[in-house]
């Protein structure tokens, strides 16, 4: 009995390989990257406070969260090509919104930033399930994680140099114009019918994403790879928000803060070698060890904010460290997840982004209210810290 497998057919650059696919994810990186540095300041101008800013973000981490959670139902019941149309779209509008310069239009743009972000990230992630071959998969990964360092590289400190070196808001226009060349690309080489995987989806019962939630709290194994995702998530977005707001407040030009910050990303073109370590050493003497000197290396830059040099040294060797965590992945959780359950538990799983940019900025703004702005860098460094006593409980085989 001869198995039939359908497949659309591969109309155009969608489908072709996964050199495409690097092309839409590369380019949706660097306006996640341009925005990065620039955007915390923007947002601390607009509102003048640093508290306010986390409280922004964590209530803009809501949304996100919903809406990560709520994202099969919208793929069940929109047609990708539309799906993708509605985020980038709103990723168009972003930048546009940024150009205003009021906390109305702030709300407005990080909240269509959040929508661009999880319809991209989830239309993609399917279509590159379906249309990639598996043995191309283990090829395509290494060189998505390439890109995206090499955009986070240079995205933050271009983000901050574009608006303050060369012309006001030309940021946010080239955000915009990124956006609409990604939207370009998916609508001339994407597919131009809705393709089996869409019409076979309407047949079926929409999906209920919270069912899925007591069967991974079940598994000790998963929560625990949450656990280590949500702690690596929770110190990039301190770095990210309040190394470039930090760099402000102590006087020095803002690009400074976005040169800070790529240089603090730049050995991430290096993860291939910690990767290689981690398969001689093991994931778990490689994770607490980086997690214990990124929490110790914080606090230090806690403890001495009160010098604006030293402490700005100590972020970007916590940076440093910090990509060697991140070289590592999501390891823990494909180790853990039993095959059957890997769709079900991966959306599960990537909720700990959004719970994240919540917790963190949530606990950071009740930090600031009651100790100076140096005690964000000690509180991320003792996270750390347990993050990396946390990971101890890895198989030793892993």
């Amino acid at each position: 009995m001869q198995r039939s497998e359908q497949r659309d057919p591969p109309d155009g650059l969608a489908f072709d390989g996964y050199v495409p696919f690097l092309v839409l994810f590369g380019l949706e990186g660097m306006i996640r990257a341009t925005l990065s540095a620039i955007v915390p300041i923007h947002a601390y101008e607009v509102l003048g406070s640093a508290v306010l800013v986390s409280v922004l973000y964590a209530a803009n981490s809501v949304i996100g969260l919903f809406g990560s959670i709520l994202l099969p139902l919208l793929l069940h019941r929109m047609e990708r090509r539309r799906a993708m149309t509605l985020g980038l779209g709103a990723g168009i509008l972003c930048g546009l919104m940024l150009v205003l310069h009021t906390p109305v239009a702030l709300v407005l743009a990080l909240v269509l930033q959040i929508v661009m972000n999880i319809i991209f990230e989830g239309v993609m992630n399917v279509t590159l399930m379906e249309r990639l071959p598996r043995r191309l998969i283990g090829t395509f990964e290494p060189k998505r994680l390439l890109i995206s360092g090499a955009a986070f590289t240079i995205g933050p400190w271009l983000g901050v140099a574009l608006d303050r070196r060369v012309m006001p808001n030309l940021t946010f226009y080239l955000v915009a114009a990124l956006a609409l060349s990604l939207l370009l690309i998916y609508w001339l080489h994407g597919p131009s019918t809705p393709g089996a995987a869409d019409a076979a989806k309407r047949d079926k019962p929409s999906p209920n994403p919270l069912r899925f939630i007591p069967r991974f709290i079940a598994q000790p194994r998963l929560v625990l790879a949450w656990l280590l995702a949500f702690g690596r998530s929770g110190w990039w977005i301190m770095f990210f928000i309040y190394t470039p707001i930090y760099v402000t407040r102590s006087g020095y030009p803002a690009d400074l803060g976005g040169a800070l910050v790529s240089l603090g990303l730049a050995p991430m073109l290096l993860m291939p070698v910690w990767a290689r370590f981690a398969r001689s050493h093991g994931l778990r003497p490689l994770l607490m060890g980086a997690f214990y000197a990124v929490g110790v290396t914080t606090i230090a830059a806690g403890l001495v904010s009160s010098h604006p040099i030293p402490t700005m040294i100590l972020l970007v060797v916590g940076a440093w460290l910090a990509t060697i965590i991140d070289a590592a992945g999501n390891t823990p959780f494909l180790r853990a997840v039993h095959p059957y359950e890997r769709a079900a538990m991966t959306s599960v799983f990537l909720t700990f982004r959004h719970a994240t940019s919540l917790v963190s900025p949530g606990l950071f703004a009740v930090t600031l209210w009651f100790f100076p702005f140096g005690g964000v860098f000690v509180v991320a460094g003792t996270i750390a810290l347990g993050i990396g006593w946390l990971a101890r409980h890895l198989p030793r085989t892993m």
